[in-house]
């Protein structure tokens, strides 16, 4: 058992025996308080009897009725009935403490007030009548009379009752529950929590396959939905380290060729030194891709990576878009493909930052251009998206002619160094799709890709308008 366990298992523990003590002591105190007021009646059933024929005495026939009884029954070996008035004063002149008459009113007050659980067995005990002279008088039995000889004949026990003792069983039973009970608590909460520790333990020696969700059984608590969390922060790290590991392995590849071609130009170029113009040429070249693929990384790098702080700024779209395609038609006359290009009628404003978004939409047009056969064309719209939210947006469609891409590639085409079956021919590391992704979702946007049904591919573009909130 770990020291959680036993930190849950003390504090349950005293909780409850706490509990339990403080309930068994005020019941015993209770108990003790009116056995005090108890001790000194008498409550057996032939002095109830007692009581009341003395009480139908006063109250049918009057004072002098009730004393003459009294006088024949103090001839007589048996407890005495006494007939206190309100001035502490008894009926025969005999000697009353002042503490039993306070007894006697005690029982008669929690019988007046109907609070007869702890007093059942003095019900009707003591009596309050009113007689004819205008007094009341308290009738009652004092308890352990010790002048009274042979009152066992007449059903009276002059030994003292039962007193309520300290109720050490029920404490005792009390404790060994509150024991069960703070252990199976305990172990409850301590199981699952342990397994978690277990959990992260494996996750940071490098085990991302464990799972404890299952473990759990059929909690629906906190602690489940932790071990729920855990699993999905595990398969996302898995799936993290999986994707850098592959980004390695694809990083090393690229660079590979452009390092090989470096060496055989510098071979070429020792070998045949009538050729060092032709090897400056290939080596100034392939230092340029190679330049260009570990700036495009580290770019994506700091987008992936969330340290990118937008310098926002208004950015007419019209004008970025225009910048754009000017660009993309002089690079398209070689292949004779034609941008077709129409600026909305209504001017479009974005808060972003512009040189990020002029990269992330010229990427999605080069690739179109990339791709797209000669003679050929490519299609750029814009159009205002207007939503029940009052949200508006922008979305820029860019539709090329290509070949398009197969339906299982196009979930992975935002991937870095994903290239699909239809670019082995082309140029390029596939990493401007990934950059654009991540600067149009920096953005607050989304871009989509799907196939056109007739040919070629349609990338969307959507970025919320500056005035969104109308």
């Amino acid at each position: 058992m770990g020291r959680l366990y036993w930190k849950f298992f003390i504090f349950f523990f005293l909780a409850q025996l706490t509990a339990v003590s403080g309930v068994g002591l005020a019941v015993w105190v209770s108990n003790k308080k009116q056995e005090n007021a108890n001790a000194q009646i008498e409550a057996s059933p032939p002095a109830k009897s007692l009581v009341a024929s003395a009480a139908a005495t006063l109250k049918f026939g009057g004072v002098n009725s009730l004393k003459e009884l009294m006088q024949y029954w103090s001839s007589r070996p048996m407890p005495q009935v006494y007939a206190v008035d309100e001035n502490g004063k008894e009926l025969q002149g005999r000697k009353v403490s002042p503490e039993l008459v306070r007894s006697a009113n005690e029982v008669l007050s929690s019988r007046l007030t109907g609070d007869e659980r702890p007093n059942s067995l003095v019900r009707g005990a003591v009596q309050l009548i009113e007689a004819n002279d205008g007094r009341t008088y308290l009738l009652f039995v004092p308890a352990f009379q010790k002048d009274i000889s042979n009152t066992k004949l007449l059903g009276f026990n002059a030994r003292p009752r039962n007193r309520h003792l300290f109720p050490v069983m029920p404490l005792l039973a009390g404790i060994l529950a509150s024991l069960i009970f703070a252990a199976l608590l305990a172990w409850y909460f301590s199981k699952p929590i342990k397994q978690l520790r277990q959990a992260f333990a494996s996750a940071a020696n490098g085990s991302l396959d464990v799972r404890i969700g299952n473990s759990m059984g059929a909690r629906h608590d906190e602690l489940a939905d932790l071990g729920s969390a855990f699993d999905l922060m595990a398969t996302r790290l898995g799936a993290l380290m999986q994707s850098q590991t592959r980004l390695l392995h694809q990083v090393s590849h690229e660079l590979r060729s452009p390092l090989a071609r470096l060496q055989m130009a510098v071979g070429l170029a020792r070998q045949q030194p009538d050729k060092l113009e032709s090897s400056l040429v290939r080596i100034e070249r392939e230092s340029a891709r190679m330049d260009s693929l570990v700036g495009e990384l580290l770019e994506l790098s700091r987008l992936e990576s969330g340290d990118v702080r937008l310098e926002k700024e208004l950015v007419n779209v019209d004008e970025l878009l225009f910048s754009i395609v000017e660009d993309a038609r002089f690079e398209g006359m070689a292949k004779e493909i034609a941008i077709q290009y129409q600026a909305n009628p209504k001017a479009i404003t974005l808060s972003g930052q512009h040189d990020l978004l002029h990269r992330a939409i010229d990427n999605v047009i080069r690739n179109a251009l990339k791709f797209s056969p000669s003679q050929s064309m490519i299609d750029i719209r814009t159009e205002i998206l207007r939503t029940e939210l009052k949200e508006h947006k922008v979305i820029i469609q860019v539709s090329d002619q290509g070949p398009g891409i197969v339906e299982t590639e196009l979930e992975h085409i935002f991937q870095p160094f994903f290239r699909g079956s239809a670019s082995a021919l082309t140029d390029g590391h596939g990493i401007g799709l990934a950059i654009a992704k991540q600067i149009i979702e920096a953005h607050g946007g989304t871009i989509t890709v799907r196939n056109l049904s007739h040919r070629g591919l349609l990338v969307e573009i959507t970025l919320p308008l500056a005035n969104s909130v109308a």
